[in-house]
């Protein structure tokens, strides 16, 4: 707790700022915590204090006056320190947080403990979820609130008061380093998960942090992850989008947190949004978030990185700069009160935005969150975690060799996955609790009666010995992927000559080798100096490579394997969407994306059939490198001169592929399961608050399993020159069905759920002409489809 002012450095900024200064600044601006600190916080109460002193303290005034009653007693040093981090170093490890704002005793304002959280603590050992991207294949927004509920009970045991998470970014570019902490590319799929898991959080007395807004589509290359890339890196780069865009695919996440889930803090992103950094854009923090959407809680930046200046960020919103005060530095931030270009009236009503969001979520007047891994209950965690594992998981392909059954005797395990818990780098690296490789938890539930062999794929003649000899063999696959650096492809195996020209990687520098090539090479992978590297970097990588790139040969691997026994079964653990060109060639195709620490039961149960597969597609699987909307255009991606121009408008993802009519390997919202189904009875009504769609889904097969329908909407167009989706995503649910029965379905939409953004009009509107409504299993499986005319709502 600060007794007085802290001291806190700063340093001019100006363009990126280099690897070397972020070091210096872990260095020089050194906090009150070490990042290894491992005690427990002050047991001391963190109740504000005495009525006579402070009558801020007073629980029976509203948050709004004692805010304005706390703000009135401030100094402007004071605060100026409350407006930013103080310990840096603690971004590394995540341990005993990832951030914090050091309170004021001598004014009862407790710290602000911040920690990351998309797929559960970072820092000391934490149940590691399955990825958000899991957990949006669940199509069980339920999932979401169980999952961000839990994931906030252990911040909340950790001593922390704030989490950074979710992620309410879409998906528009397959690349992204970041899509494995996202909840896919559809903005419907993803508000319902991020609506539910920031009112699990908040329901826990965690405050939720929704991060990146807005526009974090990229995290670029040429890069030292998590840090920074040099070519449209994220820090940099200028998202140049339009309006309706935005207002249709990006925005809704973050509409639905605000309006719905009354979320508490938002995090604005690195990135410039056309011409404006995402932390200081008027448009993006006053007329859209706070004017519109009516949001009244506070904003922090990214950490380092994200915020550009003093004067446009102090003016623009409530923020707090994270992990330390740089432009939010004592002497920046005075000069520019003292010289009028802002006003210390901002900064009180910045303020007392802050303090009034902390009063009313109970901040100051419960005591301090205590840090005691003994209250977790890991047992109940893990269970949901395995949960979400087997309800995330996605059947792509099943040619009868899967459930496995009884006369399966002998089983290859292939892979060196199969021995590994693959994880995304960066703020989202997880230290599990516990963990039980895949191979173990096979090999357990397979039995004694079963031989069980294990070959990593070192050697493909080996593993092909090894899998011409099994009843089945079980090839595991993985890919690399982090925060700070985009993938080069989307190949299993990946290295920079697989990379699509566009990225314009190859020539840098005249066809000659680039740095990046060398850095890549297998050669220069195995040898002492990338090792040097390696851990040179160590901790500021958090969990990640230096560079995403695997030299596994996996895709020759599974053609081998496949080729030598017919009943060949591949699991996928990866980051997102991957290519497949062997698919024709196994058996079946598992889809389990990085697991988390349960991931390895999970698998055997889905495996043997102890469960149902529940996952659907978040995202479409292409089928090639170019077929998704960024690819072979410099200017849409990696952008040109760190211009990344969002010229595919609307269409990203499933509407990509319908309005280009080109067939995805595997679609969005595609999933097979263990058992069949039937859909019947489409009804389409429209009624006073909008269109009413029933019908009615039924387990048509010999298993019980998950039946995921799903609703699409084709738009009509409202004027020559403004193009529609040929389809979206309007609704879901989700139902376990035992052989023979039936759910009814009922999906409410509402005339929102049925318009455009009209750029003219600056509003939401519906056009009139003929709607489509479409029931199937994914965005190209439309089972049953009806027509009304709307001449608006």
């Amino acid at each position: 707790m600060k007794h007085s002012v802290s001291r806190k450095c700063g340093f001019p900024v100006n363009g990126l700022v280099i690897l070397a200064a972020v070091s210096a600044l872990l260095v020089a601006c050194g906090g009150s915590s070490s990042p290894s600190e491992t005690t427990t916080p002050d047991p001391i109460s963190q109740h504000c204090g005495e009525l006579s002193e402070r009558p801020w303290c007073d629980a029976s005034l509203s948050a709004a006056q004692r805010a304005e009653l706390l703000v009135s007693a401030m100094s402007l040093e004071q605060k100026i320190d409350y407006l930013a981090g103080d310990d840096p170093q603690a971004s590394a490890s995540g341990d005993p947080y990832v951030g914090i704002v050091n309170g004021i005793d001598a004014l009862g304002i407790p710290p602000l403990r911040m920690s990351d959280g998309p797929v559960g603590v970072r820092g000391s050992p934490a149940t590691a979820m399955p990825i958000p991207l899991a957990l949006a294949a669940s199509f069980n927004p339920a999932l979401a609130h169980e999952t961000g509920a839990a994931i906030a009970n252990e911040v909340r045991n950790k001593g922390n008061d704030l989490v950074h998470a979710p992620v309410a970014d879409v998906v528009r570019n397959p690349l992204a380093g970041r899509s494995f902490e996202t909840f896919g590319e559809d903005p419907l799929l993803a508000t319902r998960m991020v609506v539910e898991w920031v009112k699990g959080s908040q329901a826990q007395g965690v405050m939720a942090n929704i991060k990146h807004y807005l526009m974090n589509t990229q995290e670029g290359i040429v890069s030292v992850p998590p840090v920074a890339a040099v070519v449209g890196g994220r820090s940099v780069v200028n998202a140049v989008v339009d309006e309706r865009s935005m207002r249709e695919l990006y925005m809704p996440p973050y509409e639905a947190a605000v309006k719905e889930a009354n979320v508490a803090s938002v995090m604005c992103a690195y990135n410039y949004v056309n011409g404006a950094p995402a932390c200081s854009s008027e448009y993006l923090l006053k007329s859209v978030l706070r004017d519109e959407w009516g949001f009244d809680g506070f904003l922090v930046t990214d950490y380092f990185f994200a915020q550009k200046d003093t004067v446009q960020t102090a003016n623009a919103s409530p923020m707090i700069e994270m992990p330390y005060g740089v432009f939010f530095s004592q002497p920046l931030l005075q000069a520019a009160v003292q010289s009028g270009a802002v006003p210390e009236q901002v900064l009180n009503d910045n303020l007392t935005q802050i303090f009034r969001r902390l009063f009313s979520v109970g901040f100051f007047d419960r005591p301090r969150y205590q840090r005691n891994d003994d209250n977790i209950d890991q047992a109940a965690h893990a269970v949901l975690a395995q949960d979400v594992a087997e309800q995330g998981a996605v059947l792509l392909r099943n040619e009868g060799v899967l459930p496995l059954n009884d006369d399966v005797r002998r089983i290859a395990v292939i892979g060196a996955s199969a021995q590994t818990r693959p994880s995304g780098g960066g703020s989202s690296f997880v230290t599990p609790f516990r963990f039980k490789t895949p191979l173990e938890a096979l090999t357990e539930r397979a039995g004694d009666d079963v031989a069980v062999s294990y070959y990593d794929g070192s050697d493909i003649a080996a593993a092909v010995a090894g899998a011409a000899e099994a009843d089945v063999a079980l090839v595991f696959a993985s890919n690399l992927a982090t925060e700070g650096s985009d993938r080069f492809c989307l190949a299993l195996d990946c290295t920079l000559a697989d990379a699509p020209d566009s990225l314009l990687l190859n020539n840098l520098q005249g066809g000659a080798p680039t740095l990046l090539d060398q850095l890549t090479d297998p050669v220069f992978a195995s040898s002492p100096i990338r090792e040097v590297l390696d851990q040179l970097f160590a901790p500021l990588l958090l969990g990640a490579p230096l560079l995403p790139v695997s030299h596994d040969n996996q895709d020759a691997l599974i053609t081998a394997v496949a080729a030598a026994n017919s009943d060949s079964v591949v699991v996928l653990q990866n980051s997102g969407a991957v290519l497949t060109p062997w698919r024709e060639q196994v058996n079946a195709l598992l889809q389990v994306w990085y697991p988390g620490q349960e991931g390895g039961s999970a698998i055997a149960r889905l495996l043997f059939g102890d469960t149902d597969p529940g996952g659907r597609l978040p995202l479409s699987f292409p089928e090639e490198e170019l077929d998704n909307p960024v690819a072979g255009d410099p200017r849409r991606y990696p952008g040109l001169a760190n211009q990344a121009e969002h010229s595919e408008g609307v269409f990203i993802g499933y509407r990509w592929f319908d309005q280009q009519s080109r067939e995805p390997a595997y679609p969005f919202g595609y999933g097979l399961s263990y058992s069949e189904y039937s859909l019947t009875d489409l009804r389409v009504i429209r009624d006073e608050g909008g269109v009413v769609v029933t019908a009615r889904a039924s387990n048509i097969g010999d298993r019980a399993g998950w039946v995921v329908p799903q609703l699409y909407v084709g738009l009509p167009s409202p004027a020559a020159g403004i193009e529609q989706p040929p389809w979206a995503l309007k609704d879901f649910s989700k139902h376990w069905l035992a052989p023979g029965e039936s759910a009814s379905l009922r999906y409410q939409l509402s005339s929102r759920d049925l318009s455009y953004w009209d750029d003219s009009a600056k509003d939401w509107a519906m056009a009139a002409g003929d709607y489509q409504f479409a029931l199937g299993w994914s965005s190209r499986d439309r089972v049953m489809q009806q027509q009304l005319s709307l001449g608006g709502l």
